[in-house]
């Protein structure tokens, strides 16, 4: 038993990561087109993509470098901006421009001349930036090693700063803990703040949060101290005030009608695209995710391109409306799976999925932070599946005319 959980996590972790993978190089794939749309910018520019990129210390690129890859490792030098979309960067190299890096994993360890702009899930940087940086992720560490030569702002989870920051440091999280050298003026927004020896703020420190934070004995501020407690504005941000249960109870029956008239009126789509979230979740979780990259970078040309704006706000609609169809098809699913699982033997029409659903994902979308996760998964999720359950039964139209001129 135990060794078939534990090939079931494996399992759901390589899946997790392909398609972490593969929505990657999709979206540098859209960028690249993009892109290509507009040759006064692409032109003097590299592109690369391919499943592995490496750079190696003897190469040397005097243009501006777009990668699309699953995994890039760049050791030499870059004469000009260096952009990736992978789910893996690792720079060891120096770039004379500006370092633009969004992956999954992403790791600094070279020189930049300009700013760096940082974006993953796991962010770390211990190399030197010479302007400013620009750090968002779930876990962010800027390493001991680490120089930034103007400004330091980030946004995350935990945040962990052990280098040097010669400009001002703006940081917002849940945990931030501070053991290096800030020049400037400490600005951070957090659950819980931990500065500890041997960190050096040498403007002031002003912070943000419910809890005072902690400064053990060895650490310096060499400027003000400010505490501020985050005001509870209970008269506008009662989540659970009446006009917002109101709005809420409002949108709760706005989509159940919604769902009854497409179960009603498109009932074998509904029923395939709820569906397959239950028999191909990673496959509607993957063709939801490319909808909504298509739909938005779809619209961001069409509306750059300006005689294209007509299509664009066309796109719009069509985007608002598959992916608000989605929360449909996923709260249907949810109820298919919870009512399964009371009994495996017993069949419920649609409609009693849907509400059962719907009220299941309205109370999980009130949790803080992961409801708003949950919330556009759910939207994404459902958008595949519509996408999913339309292709399905376009197959199937197509067979069923097939064998129908066959047999004539």
């Amino acid at each position: 038993m135990q060794l078939f959980s534990a090939v079931a996590v494996d399992t759901s972790r390589n899946m997790k990561k392909l398609l972490v993978n593969r929505t990657f190089r999709i979206l540098g794939l859209i960028i690249a087109m993009a892109m290509s749309l507009f040759p006064e910018y692409s032109s003097g520019s590299q592109f690369l993509q391919q499943k592995t990129v490496s750079i190696t210390k003897t190469e040397q690129i005097d243009d501006d470098v777009y990668i699309f890859a699953n995994y890039c490792k760049m050791n030499g030098i870059i004469n000009g901006d260096f952009s990736a979309f992978c789910y893996d960067i690792n720079t060891i190299g120096d770039i004379a421009g500006n370092a633009n890096l969004i992956a999954y994993r992403v790791d600094l360890y070279g020189k930049v001349a300009k700013s760096a702009r940082m974006f993953g899930n796991l962010v770390n940087c211990n190399g030197e930036i010479t302007g400013n940086m620009l750090l968002l992720g779930n876990e962010i560490s800027v390493g001991e090693k680490a120089i930034v030569g103007r400004d330091l702002n980030c946004t995350g989870s935990k945040i962990s700063i052990d280098g040097i920051v010669k400009g001002n440091l703006k940081a917002s999280g849940a945990r931030v803990i501070i053991s290096g050298v800030i020049e400037g003026n400490a600005t951070i927004n957090a659950d819980k703040i931990l500065i500890i020896p041997p960190a050096n703020i040498k403007g002031n420190l002003i912070y943000s949060s419910e809890k005072e934070a902690t400064i053990e004995d060895g650490a310096i501020i060499g400027g003000e101290r400010q505490w501020q407690i985050p005001e509870k504005k209970e008269d506008e941000e009662d989540t659970f005030s009446i006009l917002s249960l109101l709005f809420k109870f409002g949108l709760f029956i706005t989509a159940f009608l919604t769902g009854v008239l497409f179960i009603y009126l498109f009932k074998a789509h509904t029923f395939e695209s709820s569906s397959q979230i239950l028999s191909n979740f990673w496959v509607t979780l993957a063709r939801g995710c490319l909808a909504f990259i298509i739909f938005t970078a779809g619209v961001v040309v069409l509306i750059i391109l300006l005689v294209g704006i007509p299509l664009g706000v066309i796109l719009i609609c069509l985007g608002v409306i598959l992916f608000y169809l989605g929360k449909i098809y996923t709260s249907i699913a949810l109820g298919r799976f919870l009512f399964k699982a009371l009994d495996r033997n017993k069949t419920y029409a649609m409609a009693l999925e849907l509400l059962l659903g719907l009220l299941i994902l309205s109370f999980v979308f009130w949790i803080p932070y992961l409801g708003w996760i949950i919330y556009i998964t759910a939207f994404i999720v459902g958008a595949g599946a519509a996408i999913s359950g339309f292709l399905i039964l376009s197959r199937r139209l197509k067979a069923v005319a097939a064998s129908s001129q066959t047999s004539i």
